[in-house]
């Protein structure tokens, strides 16, 4: 019979803890969640137009930092897609996101039309809501604009903004929207908004997020899984060794 030694099981099992604690850090690893209200811009103190987002980026025109009432809620902060002088806006996340092969990708967040006395509106707002990607040339998969599928998407030149612009009522209502695919590659992210608006009020923005689920872990990942299996298989291969009793 071999003899199984308290030292022997202790070492066990904490090898198969080590493995499983890597298999846990792996999944935990491969999602990624990112959420921004604008609650804490500017110390709640509504701008227009403001440029000091602590997440977000203005590339181009003029966003408004609104407080209160016309935000998701009636109360916090969201973004006005086109502040001061009118002309459209570019709006993006100021850091990348990364994702593996095989990662959904999700963004969502909620928009609603200007709210502003329709007499200064010129037309409907327009807007346009997808990714800044690092990869050209990578195929997507599973694309899906508010859970209905539109299929594969070459990404063609960095930005893919998906629709060609979404009319949107001055008084259209709080409405959440998801843009969702699946990575063919690892690559990186980051969220964009686009405004068409040239009448200075433009389409609120609030409750940005962006989550990535699945693909293959990070290899740092992968190497503490593999040193956790090597202490199983070493502490067996000792227990085998273990003298007869």
């Amino acid at each position: 019979m071999i003899r199984e030694t308290p030292r022997l099981r202790a070492a066990a099992l904490a090898a198969a803890a080590l493995a499983a604690m890597a298999l846990g850090a792996g999944a935990a690893q491969a999602t990624q969640v990112f959420s921004d209200n604008f609650n804490s811009e500017n110390g709640g103190v509504a701008a227009n137009p403001y440029t000091g987002f602590a997440n977000w980026t203005v590339l181009s025109g003029a966003v408004t930092l609104n407080e209160g009432a016309p935000c998701d809620g009636g109360s916090g902060g969201c973004v006005g897609l086109d502040g001061r002088g009118g002309g459209g806006s570019e709006f993006e996340m100021s850091n990348s996101i990364s994702y593996g092969v095989g990662s959904l990708v999700t963004l969502t967040y909620d928009i609603a039309g200007n709210h502003h006395d329709c007499s200064v509106c010129a037309t409907d707002d327009e807007y346009e809501a997808g990714f800044l990607f690092s990869n050209i040339g990578e195929t997507i998969n599973d694309v899906t604009l508010d859970g209905q599928d539109v299929g594969p998407i070459v990404i063609s030149t960095g930005i893919d903004l998906f629709g060609t612009g979404f009319p949107l009522p001055f008084n259209d209502p709080w409405t959440t929207h998801t843009v969702s695919f699946t990575a063919t590659d690892a690559g990186t992210i980051k969220a964009h908004f686009r405004s068409f608006s040239t009448d200075g009020v433009g389409p609120l923005l609030d409750n940005v997020s962006v989550d990535v689920t699945g693909g293959v872990p990070e290899p740092a990942s992968w190497a503490l899984m593999i040193a956790g299996f090597g202490l199983a298989g070493a502490a067996l291969r000792r227990r085998r060794s273990a003298v007869a009793a």
